[in-house]
């Protein structure tokens, strides 16, 4: 008879095995946008909530990753401006997408994906009204989409985004 930790360590290996096609094709997907140097150093946060993005996306935790690459965004564009000598401390993620739009630190098209990506994450950020028009509920109903898709591709699109920042932000070491 299989003790309690048994039947749980079979329940976890079916659920992985379930779970593994998906990872695998999340993984591939992820390749394709990666192409980071194959030695990074910085803020240890940030590289930090970069692996962590990575991650939770590749598990399939999609509300989860949208939220850490937007973190990795806002870290990567705060420490440019900084660099720059064009902010101080955190300004907030609004005025910091408006100043690296103003100094053509990313590309207008990326710019606009990134308010959709924000305001997309602001209702898991910050309480909201259930009509709230970036809330999963209305989109959901909206596109008439099942919630976990919507929620994988907003995590798509936030993940592909993180990375476009993040290379774009990176110096190489003097």
């Amino acid at each position: 008879m299989a003790t309690p930790t048994e039947k749980l360590e079979i329940a976890l290996r079916e659920g992985d095995d379930r779970r593994r096609p998906r990872q695998v094709e999340r993984i591939i997907w992820l390749s394709e946008h990666l192409n980071l140097p194959s030695a990074i150093l910085g803020r240890t946060e940030t590289m930090h909530l970069l692996q962590e993005a990575r991650e939770t996306f590749v598990d399939g935790h999609f509300a989860a990753a949208l939220l850490l690459a937007v973190s990795v965004i806002n870290h990567s564009l705060i420490e440019e401006l900084q660099l720059r000598n064009e902010i101080t401390g955190d300004p907030g993620l609004k005025k910091v997408l408006a100043k690296s739009g103003e100094l053509n630190i990313l590309p207008g098209s990326c710019l606009e994906a990134l308010d959709r990506i924000v305001s997309i994450r602001h209702p898991f950020v910050h309480f909201k009204d259930s009509d709230h028009e970036h809330g999963l509920g209305v989109r959901t109903i909206k596109e008439r989409t099942h919630p976990a898709h919507l929620l994988e591709a907003d995590a798509r699109e936030a993940i592909k985004l993180m990375y476009i920042v993040f290379k774009a932000t990176l110096r190489e070491a003097v």
